[in-house]
């Protein structure tokens, strides 16, 4: 699902501040991006304009219809792939909205678009779609949920077809074995000699793996991703890049990916007059690098792309490493935080222990990239750190902060 990106490199490398994401294995990045619509000779992208960080996408594109006639045509925005398999379901996912799992927003010309949605299960290729809607069966499961209306000859038909893990019923958790593809789509008018303004914006998701350090790193190139014997970097990776992540200590490091499809902006007339691209590295700390064409710095945290006659041919691939740091404990002077401080102090405890944060805030102050548990119950925290946590909630009781 994923592409590389092979147009010519400039790397853009810099250092950066600690985002904690703890995981048992490898967690992988969904690539999404770009609208996608029925190639037009007509219609013009006069600007795209994209900000890609770990805790947002946003995309501003502005069209123009040089016809003499409006043309109305279907956009689509397809969303990640999932497979439920269970050897291969190890994406990080920012929302718990199965049925937008990116937390996906359209507005056209201001106003917000009431996208349709198509979902879609697939197995070895073929559409099973309507056979789990025979079965009563959800094409999108949760995957904690009990199905225990299933009848056991449902069950077993399930087994036989495949789509479901070989498992007893006694517990009703389904093992799916499909692909979840969604896709949204909405009909869209471009009116003769008018602009029409797109703005989208999503969560990314983001993939990480378990904290190495330099020379665990430096040691096996795969690890970054770099498959020397195939001369493959997706991220252009250099020896600058590398020399800055070894630094004169051998650091521990959080690695971050990040994709995004940019090909799909090829399917209207002409290039794109005016491409930028911002990548924001979230701390001065981190190290950031990815394929590009003349990369500039334009503050501590964010680097720009800006590109005349851009007609992309491959996607977008963004590595991100975050120097690891051990969960804080409890400083000894909290009754001198405020209620926001005392937040952010209690839940950067829960983020690295692997919390996977639902509410707006915490995702927002925390993001979920390498999150874990889903449940604050299921998540470990050591006895020190359980402690830390019992301090503060003890001084947000006293100042009658909101939970």
């Amino acid at each position: 699902m994923l592409r590389r990106l092979m147009f010519i490199c400039v790397f853009a490398m810099f250092d950066f501040t600690t985002i904690r994401a703890f995981a048992n294995d490898t967690a992988a990045e969904l690539a999404t991006g770009g609208l996608v619509f029925t190639k037009s000779n007509d219609i013009e992208m006069q600007s795209e304009d994209l900000f890609i960080s770990m805790n947002e996408v946003r995309v501003q594109y502005h069209f123009y219809n040089r016809s003499n006639r409006d043309i109305t045509t279907q956009i689509a925005f397809p969303m990640p792939d999932i497979p439920y398999g269970v050897d291969d379901f190890n994406f990080v996912i920012p929302t718990n909205d199965v049925q937008n799992i990116l937390g996906f927003k359209t507005i056209v010309n201001n106003r917000p678009v009431a996208a349709l949605v198509e979902r879609k299960a697939f197995l070895d290729g073929i559409d099973k779609t309507e056979d789990l809607r025979k079965l009563g069966v959800p094409i999108a499961p949760n995957l904690t949920e009990k199905y225990d209306y299933l009848s056991q000859e449902t069950w077993n038909q399930l087994v036989r077809l495949r789509l479901i893990q070989d498992s007893p019923k006694t517990d009703g958790i389904l093992q799916p074995r499909w692909t979840l593809k969604t896709t949204y789509y909405w009909e869209q008018t471009f009116p003769a000699h008018q602009d029409v303004i797109i703005d989208h914006h999503y969560l990314p998701s983001v993939g990480g793996v378990v904290p190495m350090s330099a020379s665990d790193l430096l040691k096996d190139p795969s690890n970054l991703q770099v498959d020397q014997s195939k001369g493959l970097n997706r991220f252009c990776i250099d020896q600058t890049f590398l020399n800055a992540m070894s630094g004169p200590t051998n650091k521990v490091w959080e690695q971050h990916f990040l994709e995004y499809i940019l090909v799909t902006g090829a399917n209207w007339s002409g290039p794109i007059n005016n491409f930028r691209l911002v990548v924001d590295k979230a701390s001065p700390d981190n190290l950031v690098s990815f394929c590009g064409q003349r990369v500039r710095k334009i503050s501590a945290t964010q680097f720009e792309v800006r590109l005349s006659q851009f007609v992309p041919t491959s996607n977008l691939s963004i590595l991100i490493l975050s120097p690891a740091q051990l969960a804080p404990a409890a400083p000894t002077n909290l009754t001198a935080m405020n209620c926001a401080q005392l937040w952010y102090q209690r839940n950067s405890i829960f983020k690295a222990a692997g919390y996977c944060f639902r509410t707006p805030r915490g995702i927002g102050a925390f993001g979920n990239a390498g999150c874990v548990y889903n449940n604050l119950a299921d998540t470990p925290l050591s006895d020190q750190n359980r402690q830390a946590i019992n301090a503060i909630q003890q001084v947000e009781r006293t100042k009658g902060c909101a939970p």
